[in-house]
C-alpha cells in the first residue's frame, strides 16, 4: 500500500516545470485540505525541486540570493519561482541526505518498503542506481 510519495524533480531552471506546475499545486492543495480535515494523519506527498542552472556553494556566492528566497517564502507563503509552497533547491541534489530522509524522517520508512523510480540522463542514473543500493532500495528506471 502506497502511504508517501517524494517527488524529486532536477532541472536546469524553472522554465521547465512550467508545464508541470499547475498539476503540482493541484496536489500541494489536496494534502492541504486532506490534513486540515483528517489532523492525526500525515503528509502524504512532497516535492523536492532542484534547479542545477544555479550552482548552489557553501560560501558566500549564493547566500543573497537563497536569503532573498526564503525571506520571500516566509512573507508570501510560496517559493518565488514556482509559486508552489515547496521550497526551491539550488544545485544537485545529495541523493544521500535524501535517501537518508526517507528513512529517518518524520514520516520514515524501512528501506524494504522504498521504492525508487527513475526516468532521465543516464549519469544520474547511476548515481541514484548506486545510492538506492546502498539503502537497500528497490530501483526502477525508464529509459528516454
Amino acid at each position: 500500500r502506497l502511504r508517501k510519495v517524494d517527488f524529486v524533480w532536477v532541472s536546469p531552471d524553472y522554465k521547465s516545470f512550467e508545464w508541470f506546475l499547475n498539476l503540482l499545486r493541484q496536489f500541494e492543495q489536496e494534502q492541504e485540505n486532506y490534513l486540515a480535515l483528517n489532523p492525526n494523519e500525515k503528509r502524504f506527498l512532497d516535492l523536492h525541486l532542484y534547479f542545477t542552472g544555479i550552482k548552489h556553494e557553501d560560501n558566500i556566492g549564493n547566500a543573497p540570493l537563497e536569503l532573498a528566497t526564503r525571506v520571500f517564502a516566509q512573507v508570501a507563503g510560496h517559493d518565488i519561482f514556482t509559486s508552489l509552497k515547496s521550497k526551491t533547491n539550488f544545485g544537485r541534489p545529495s541523493w544521500e541526505k535524501i535517501f537518508n530522509r526517507f528513512i529517518s524522517g518524520e514520516n520514515a520508512s524501512t528501506s524494504r518498503d522504498v521504492s525508487v523510480f527513475f526516468c532521465g540522463p543516464s549519469s544520474m542514473g547511476e548515481a541514484i542506481k548506486r545510492e538506492s543500493a546502498i539503502c537497500h532500495f528497490r530501483y526502477f528506471e525508464e529509459k528516454f
